[in-house]
């Protein structure tokens, strides 16, 4: 039985994730709908990032001509990519805020259902308590800019039904979903930011109306 240091140390440590998540602003969606562009410029004016994983060891295992890629090794890929979203959460602890997440752990574990790839349920329920600010920000298809890639494979066609499992896994975790207008980037940079800014301020007082955020169509 724990004692009473390492029950406050515990909890303790369990309140600064806490504090740490509501600085932790993720940025979700559609394939090719802009979301590394946006997180560029967020980098630009100086602030803290952290790339999309799944790009990430796509670039990897084509650089050593490894199989760990969605197409050849689906479930090692996700396996993977989930735990590299856990240590890219406990590392962003370190980081001055606000660090900007392009997608993060809830949506990996959605897609490993989808997909029947097992994780043990103690490990899914830990990986959910890695937690991100109350609203995620939700970049929707946008057919004017997709392109595909070779990390891209599919169709626009593909990536509008993709997306309706990855926002639905965050409302699901009880999370605000805010869409991203469709605008140039340094608009969309200054949307974000503009956001974040409101829902810092104290809330307002008895009669006073608080500004809605813009919820998913």
């Amino acid at each position: 039985m724990a004692s009473a240091t390492e029950a406050a140390t515990a909890q303790a440590s369990e309140q600064g994730r806490s504090v740490a998540g509501r600085d932790f602003h993720l940025i979700t969606g559609a394939s090719g709908a802009g979301k590394s562009t946006l997180l560029a410029e967020l980098a630009r004016l100086g602030y803290a990032t952290v790339a999309e994983a799944a790009l990430a060891i796509i670039e990897e295992q084509r650089e050593r001509n490894g199989n760990l890629l969605p197409w050849t090794d689906r479930a090692g890929f996700m396996r993977e990519l989930l735990a590299r979203n856990l240590r890219a959460h406990r590392a962003a602890e370190a980081l001055p805020g606000p660090v900007f997440f392009d997608r993060g752990i809830g949506e990996c574990l959605a897609w490993m259902r989808s997909m029947d790839i097992a994780v043990a349920p103690p490990k899914a329920a830990a990986a959910l308590r890695k937690r991100y600010a109350p609203t995620v920000f939700v970049a929707e298809p946008w057919p004017q800019i997709y392109a595909r890639t070779g990390e891209r494979r599919a169709s626009f066609q593909q990536a509008m039904r993709s997306f309706e499992t990855t926002v639905d896994a965050y409302r699901a975790q009880g999370y605000r979903l805010c869409v991203l207008p469709q605008v140039p980037v340094p608009e969309r940079a200054a949307f974000v930011l503009e956001r974040i800014a409101d829902a810092a301020r104290p809330l307002p007082s008895h009669g006073a109306l608080a500004p809605q955020s813009e919820a998913l169509r």
